[in-house]
């Protein structure tokens, strides 16, 4: 009967939710907004020079001996190709660059990305995600995975994510105090999708060629076209001399990503490289992982006994990632050709506390041979988006998604979570709900052996007491006789601990999900304006001093507050000195998590508040349907529920085999416990006895 009633509790809970999902949009359409996509920015318009050219004029190096003339060049038609800036305008590039806007159209376009390219360096000055649902947390602007501002010294120079150097480029323009990272390239074909660059050396030997594309995808997939989270880059290094040409090129990896919510985020910039070490399995991608805080530290020890770390061995990706965004580079044809030698992580800005620095890496090309007249081309994808397993698969790249030890209970929530939000329409407040239902429904036999259990301690305390001052001089009898009243009432107390350490893993689990699910990021609930961050109730207009806390969040207190009613509600009385010394010990840990839970995500609070409601009316309903009765034991007289009517039996039932494992693990706490009173009462013995 008790399982009918639950089962009919669980279907009209289903029930309520699945009309509250039909009427709530209308009665309360604050909660349920809809998503507007936001309007693309208009295409940026070139800047050209006004002034200045006078105080370089008497610096006017022969413009041919930058640009050369070559006839054997093979050039693109002449009506694409705008002339190479000379030398005394390269000087004020940075005042007088172009920019080209890939993806102008948008999100209405089919495009999941925007990205502007200077003509300076030919590099990518920031890349952002068109999705309405990918803005910042002021959700004033799309969010932009690269290009971020980085505050420097004035006197440094940042680089731009995949700008190049090739060494003989460099040497030639060093004279000049430039490099090719920050000459203008010239632009020979242009198109909404793409653009492509070229600049050739000052000695008219070589020609550097570079061309980004993006794609369109359907718009209403976004979650799983990877494509549309990729930005192609070829680059071209072309010989165009009639001798052959050693040289080599360094690639500077992603710059500037975000970096959100620093005070109450536990994931901030990290390097990520997935190597290729098994040519037999080529799918076989050893993950490595390098915080911003472990490569400051690398970086103040590092000596010649002491470098820091770099990577030799094949890519499959090489990149950085915050807490749910990545920006990686995947060498397209690293299966049959190793493009690097070397890649070495750096720190862009390094700040007071280490783990907020920014950081990047460079990848050192292999050395390259190109006979007169040849070309080499090295093909890139550069992806920059959202940190789903479902776009990293096909990249080899889901690592990335870091779920900890239990990673298969992760996915499972993440999966059960798009489910109820993607396939029912269920907000994600309400989704985390559902999660609750689903796992505490599947625990309910479990629970509710529990319960038994519980209220088994509670009526058999005062029989456990007597037997233990009984013998309290007598171990070996103690040890007897509490094995014959275990076996009397099948009396296990570990049972009592099972929920918890099943929960060990859902708690782990839905605690890496919730950090890494980027869905709940800018997800509204009630006052809760994001639920991957605290839920941040009001502002104290400080910092309070040691915790440095500057919010007031409700929810942390609430999850704290069930979790002591609930041990105060269902903990059996302590039957010994030991027991209630511990029960002392779990309240003030429960003060402890307190401080802990206050700057969880929103989220993660309403699972454990949906827990423990559900926790409390589930044994207050298991107290509420159990009638009274009496049982008797020794001739004495105790009051039990119905559902301990069947535990307390005196013809024990045939175990089953997790009934076996328990029993077993009980009778190994017996041992210790009797080991341990044998000990003491030896050593009582030994101060007993007269001296001779």
């Amino acid at each position: 009967m008790d399982n009918r009633r639950y089962m009919l509790s669980v279907v009209m809970t289903m029930a309520f939710f699945l009309l509250w999902l039909q009427v709530a949009p209308r009665l309360f359409p604050g909660l349920f907004p809809k998503a507007k996509p936001k309007p693309v920015a208009n295409q940026v318009e070139n800047e050209l020079i006004e002034d200045g050219e006078a105080e370089i004029a008497d610096k006017k190096p022969n413009a041919a001996e930058l640009n050369p003339a070559d006839p054997k060049a093979d050039t693109p038609p002449a009506e694409e190709i705008q002339p190479v800036a000379p030398i005394e305008e390269i000087k004020l590039s940075t005042f007088n660059s172009k920019v080209v806007l890939l993806g102008e159209e948008g999100y209405q376009g089919g495009y999941l990305l925007q990205a502007q390219i200077n003509t300076v360096g030919a590099a990518i000055d920031w890349v952002q995600l068109t999705d309405p649902r990918y803005t910042n947390l002021d959700r004033q602007e799309q969010l932009k995975v690269v290009g971020n501002e980085i505050q420097v010294n004035a006197e440094d120079r940042v680089p731009r994510t995949l700008e190049t150097s090739i060494l003989q480029f460099d040497e030639q323009l060093k004279k000049h105090d430039l490099s090719l990272a920050e000459v203008d390239w010239e632009i020979t074909k242009s198109t909404p999708s793409s653009v492509t660059f070229r600049y050739p050396s000052p000695d008219g030997k070589l020609e550097a060629i570079k061309t980004y594309r993006l794609s369109t995808v359907d718009v209403t997939k976004a979650d799983e076209e990877t494509a549309g989270y990729l930005m192609d880059m070829d680059f071209v290094i072309k010989n165009v001399s009639d001798k052959k040409v050693e040289t080599a090129y360094t690639l500077q990896g992603p710059v500037g990503l975000p970096l959100e919510d620093i005070d109450n985020t536990r994931l901030f910039r990290e390097i990520k490289i997935g190597t290729l070490e098994n040519d037999n399995n080529p799918a076989s991608v050893t993950s490595i992982n390098l915080t911003a805080a472990e490569l400051v530290k690398q970086i103040e020890k590092s000596d010649e006994d002491h470098p820091i770390d770099a990577w030799r061995e094949e890519l499959q990706y090489a990149g950085v990632d915050v807490q749910f965004f990545a920006a990686l580079l995947l060498p397209k044809e690293q299966l049959t050709e190793n493009y690097f030698e070397v890649t070495i992580p750096e720190v862009i800005e390094k700040t007071k506390k280490p783990e907020h620095s920014d950081i990047s890496l460079k990848l050192q090309s292999t050395k390259l041979v190109i006979d007169a007249g040849k070309e080499v081309r090295h093909s890139f994808n550069a992806f920059f988006g959202p940190k789903r397993t479902k776009l990293l698969d096909p990249l080899l790249a889901s690592q990335v998604v870091a779920l900890g030890w239990f990673a298969a209970v992760s996915k499972a929530m993440l999966w059960v979570l798009g489910f109820f939000h993607t396939t029912l329409g269920v907000p994600y407040a309400f989704a985390i709900i559902l999660l609750t239902v689903v796992v505490r429904g599947m625990m309910f036999p479990i629970s509710k052996k529990q319960a038994i259990e519980g209220e088994k301690m509670k009526v058999l305390a005062p029989k456990l007491k007597e037997i233990q001052e009984k013998h309290k001089d007598k171990p070996e009898e103690f040890a007897k006789a509490y094995r014959e009243f275990q076996k009397k009432h099948d009396y296990h107390p570990l049972v009592g601990c099972l929920p918890a350490l099943l929960q060990l893993p859902i708690f782990y689990g839905l605690y890496s999900c919730l950090f890494q699910a980027v869905d709940l990021r800018l997800s509204q609930f009630l006052w809760i304006d994001n639920l991957a961050a605290p839920d941040a109730l009001f502002h104290f207009g400080m910092k309070l001093p040691f915790v440095g806390w500057d919010t007031f969040n409700l929810l942390p207190l609430l999850t704290v507050g069930l979790f002591i009613a609930q041990q105060k509600l269902f903990t059996p009385p302590a039957t010994s000195p030991d027991q209630e010394a511990t029960y002392k010990m779990m309240n003030y840990m429960m003060i402890f998590m307190g401080f802990l839970f206050y700057r969880v995500p929103a989220g993660l609070c309403l699972y454990f508040i949906a827990s423990s409601v559900w926790g409390i009316s589930e044994r207050l309903l298991l107290k509420k349907t159990a009638l009274a009765q009496t049982t008797k034991s020794d001739g004495e007289t105790y009051v039990v529920q119905k559902p301990i009517k069947d535990a307390i039996a005196v013809e024990p039932q045939k175990p089953s085999f997790f009934g076996k494992l328990v029993q077993a693990a009980d009778q190994a706490k017996n041992a210790n416990d009797v080991q341990n009173t044998v000990k003491q009462f030896g050593k009582k013995n030994q101060k007993k006895k007269p001296k001779r």
